[in-house]
């Protein structure tokens, strides 16, 4: 081979290394992955309303300073909770509770510790629970339940009531008292 063709060779070996060098440097890196990020699997509510209507008809509400809402199943823990209850014939039920549940599939509500209920018409009851049976429309009180109406006092181990505590079934170590005067 020539002189001259040696040279052009060797110009030609050297741009192609440094075609090679420069296309190697100048390639970019593989991006960084970008982390999944997973979304909460619960929201968290302060000083927030949960309700629940039949036919356009508000049934109860529950006020509480946090609520808890489990995203997947839109069950809900309350923490000291008011809850309204509205009867048919118009009466109220008021409710205080240090926690609550709701359970979004059956729309039932359970509610425990220092359970006051008091109904627009005088009467009031306490226990340690409290439960809401949407399908039956049925309350019932459990663990040390006293119930204060007119000149009566009750007290029993649990208590069933489908109309608001107008009537209502005492079980287990029931004890009533009629004729007391300022029963509350």
């Amino acid at each position: 081979m020539s002189k001259r063709g040696k040279i052009i060779l060797t110009i030609l070996i050297l741009m192609i290394g440094a075609l090679i060098t420069w296309v190697i440097k100048t390639t970019p890196s593989e991006p960084p992955k970008f982390e999944k990020i997973e979304p909460p699997s619960v929201m968290e509510y302060h000083d927030n309303t949960i309700s629940e209507e039949k036919d356009g008809v508000k049934l109860w509400e529950l006020t509480a300073e946090k609520v808890l809402i489990e995203i997947a199943t839109q069950n809900a823990e309350l923490t000291n909770l008011t809850g309204h209850f509205y009867q048919a014939d118009g009466k109220t039920i008021e409710i205080k509770a240090q926690h609550g549940s709701y359970n979004n599939t059956t729309k039932d509500v359970h509610i425990e510790g220092l359970v006051i209920v008091t109904t627009s018409d005088g009467a009031k009851l306490t226990s340690d629970q409290l439960d809401w049976i949407n399908a039956e429309e049925k309350m019932i009180a459990t663990s040390k339940v006293k119930i204060y109406k007119d000149d009566m006092f009750a007290e029993g181990d649990q208590v069933e009531s489908t109309n608001g505590f107008k009537h209502f079934k005492l079980k287990g170590n029931a004890h009533i008292i009629k004729g007391i005067q300022n029963a509350q």
